[in-house]
């Protein structure tokens, strides 16, 4: 890892498995650049590309030689490196059966260290081939997103080109042992609200199979609208908090408040936090709404009734609001202890509601 650091050669596009980067992370830069488009009055086409069982497929002699070729692994490293993949075997085992055992040929190590990392190489090509479609790819792991913007004149056009991209894209995994699933492809049209009825309905072929565009989709775990205001990631959010609140209901008695404050932390708090940094700018109705969840947990640990207030137990939980806890992620990812490449795409991100001013940052951290 410190040689393709040093010598820079992981792909700035490809979010998984590396330092300083994440699947928020991932979807930010991804919003970040849609938002842009949108702000210049074009559209965008987004396409959420999906393989199957990739891990597993890694051609062994295909990844080796795009080690050496690729990434200079020669000599004795690149011994090693056929040593770990070559005669690995595996079974499946139920209760006391099992299968026989067999070598196989292909696939990075499920749960190793290595593995991923190996997987990342393999697929390193990829990135530069959406490229030069003069769209724009990010990566994590083996889930892929392409996308490109256009005005709304040139609406076919762009359509054409995602049309090749995507089978020049699905060839290129067939070459590499791979797999395109495209029934499980989305496609989305995005575009200010009062821009929705310039977008396309048709169909997009991908890969032989022609995908209608959907409203929104779900982008490493985070719903994104085609207007983009994030209603369909609050509504969906807040009602899986709401469903995890009304179990834990039952077993509120049975346990200390300490545990149970552990349990809704782990269970409820930790799914208002995930990509909250997309949020920036939220309409105010629907930051309502993800605060009755956290105005629900702390009556729910306190064992208040609905009508009693909720400050004072959110200032004994040392629980910021909704919007505060949006600022604070922001400030988090734009510190001085973060990405300086989230610092340069993140104020981009929260350009519809104003740049995060330095003083609020210095805040923020000392909060």
């Amino acid at each position: 890892m410190e040689y393709l650091t040093s010598a820079n050669l992981l792909p700035q596009l490809q979010s998984g498995f590396r330092q300083g980067h994440s699947t928020e992370t991932a979807v930010l830069r991804v919003l970040s650049d849609i938002i842009q488009a949108v702000d210049r009055g074009d559209v965008v086409a987004l396409v959420l590309l999906d393989l199957s069982a990739a891990f597993d497929t890694v051609d062994h002699e295909v990844l080796l030689q795009r080690l050496s070729e690729t990434f200079s692994v020669t000599d004795v490293a690149h011994m090693w490196f056929r040593s770990y993949l070559s005669g690995r075997t595996q079974y499946v085992r139920c209760s006391s059966s099992r299968s026989s055992t067999t070598y196989f040929v292909c696939g990075v190590s499920q749960g190793s260290v290595l593995g991923p990392v190996l997987f990342v190489l393999y697929t390193v090509d990829l990135v530069w081939l959406i490229e030069s479609h003069s769209l724009s790819p990010h990566l994590y792991a083996d889930d892929t997103q392409v996308y490109g913007s256009c005005s709304p004149a040139a609406v076919d056009a762009l359509s054409v080109t995602i049309s090749e991209c995507s089978a020049d894209v699905a060839s290129w995994m067939r070459s590499n042992r791979l797999q395109l699933n495209s029934d499980k492809t989305e496609v989305m049209w995005c575009a200010t609200d009062r821009c929705q009825h310039q977008l396309p309905t048709a169909a997009l072929p991908i890969d032989g199979v022609h995908v209608a565009p959907v409203s929104s989709v779900r982008d490493l775990g985070i719903y994104i609208d085609a207007d983009l205001v994030m209603r369909t990631h609050v509504k969906k959010t807040a009602s899986r908090c709401f469903a995890v609140l009304r179990q834990l209901r039952q077993i509120r008695r049975y346990v200390s408040t300490d545990t149970f404050q552990a349990l809704v932390v782990a269970l409820v708090v930790t799914r208002l936090d995930y990509g909250n940094a997309v949020l920036t700018g939220l309409p105010v109705y629907l930051s309502r709404r993800l605060q009755s969840v956290l105005n629900a947990v702390a009556r729910l640990i306190f064992g208040l009734r609905r009508s009693d207030h909720v400050s004072d137990a959110l200032i004994s939980l040392h629980w910021l609001r909704i919007p505060q806890r949006i600022q604070f992620k922001v400030a988090v990812l734009t510190s001085v202890q973060g990405s300086p490449w989230l610092r340069a795409i993140l104020p981009w991100s929260i350009r519809p509601c104003g740049r995060l001013t330095e003083s609020t940052s210095s805040s923020l951290r000392q909060h």
